[in-house]
């Protein structure tokens, strides 16, 4: 038999998601999992992510010769990572040949001019080279099937669904935006998207604020209750966790600027 799962994992654990010997990574966590089950298979990604970048909906797919879900996954992965749902699939089934992938990114608004950046955003859809926001000049030809920003309290979600990525491309398209919403002019944007006349090189934004959100195919998964339940107690510890860690900070930049007026 064959499955695809659909796994969520927090990124900053993992020195990437394919395999590495020497390093912790998401696949080497799994493999190790398959073999305390005793499946002799290695799993296939739907993509690569990068150290430090998360996931929601990565995919991945697998041969069992016994019946598996994935709460029985559950039971032998580390926390980090969680397998939430399921589908057998055809023996020709590749979870790299996907209708699309959707990624989030979640930075703070460092006071940008949003509407400048949304304008950017718009220029986004469609085919386009995107070989000035990737780390090869040749090969970046991808269409976009919708892109989005949007605020939330302090931070801004940039939302970007297309057939397909190259390496480091949704984090240097948030670096442009970033420029943009700082005063580099619509005009240098409209630009970047065009490198036969125009090459640039710009510096990816970090990869914590990256997600995996979501890879879409022609069939739909089927949610494991038991995996959804833990994933969703996992994500509101972690929740809890770095919430006190982000209001202590604040707490401290408070008494800071307190001190230098007391001073």
């Amino acid at each position: 038999m064959k499955y695809a799962f659909k796994i969520a994992y927090f990124g900053e654990n993992f020195f990437g998601s394919q395999y590495q010997p020497d390093l912790r990574t998401v696949e080497g966590e799994i493999r190790r999992a398959f073999q305390e089950l005793g499946i002799n298979s290695k799993p296939r990604f739907a993509g690569r992510t990068d150290a430090g970048v998360s996931a929601l909906g990565q995919v991945i797919a697998f041969e069992s010769e016994k019946e598996i879900r994935p709460r029985i996954l559950n039971s032998v992965l580390p926390s980090d990572i969680t397998a939430w749902a399921y589908k057998e699939v055809p023996e020709s089934f590749n979870p790299r040949k996907a209708k699309s992938r959707v990624y989030s990114y979640v930075f703070l608004n460092e006071d940008f001019d949003i509407e400048r950046m949304e304008r950017a955003v718009e220029l986004l859809k469609g085919v386009h080279d995107f070989s000035n926001f990737t780390k090869k000049w040749k090969g970046g030809k991808r269409e976009i099937f919708d892109a989005k920003l949007f605020s939330d309290g302090e931070f801004l979600i940039f939302e970007i669904e297309g057939n397909a990525f190259t390496w480091n491309m949704v984090r240097c398209i948030v670096t442009a935006l970033k420029l943009v919403g700082s005063g580099k002019p619509l005009e240098w944007f409209e630009k970047m998207l065009d490198p036969s006349s125009f090459r640039e090189r710009i510096p990816p934004s970090p990869p914590e604020g990256l997600m995996l959100k979501e890879v879409k195919y022609d069939f739909d998964f089927e949610v494991d209750e038991v995996g959804l339940k833990l994933l969703r107690m996992r994500i509101e510890k972690r929740l809890k966790h770095h919430g006190t860690i982000y209001k202590l900070l604040s707490l401290k930049l408070d008494a800071l600027d307190s001190g230098k007026k007391q001073n």
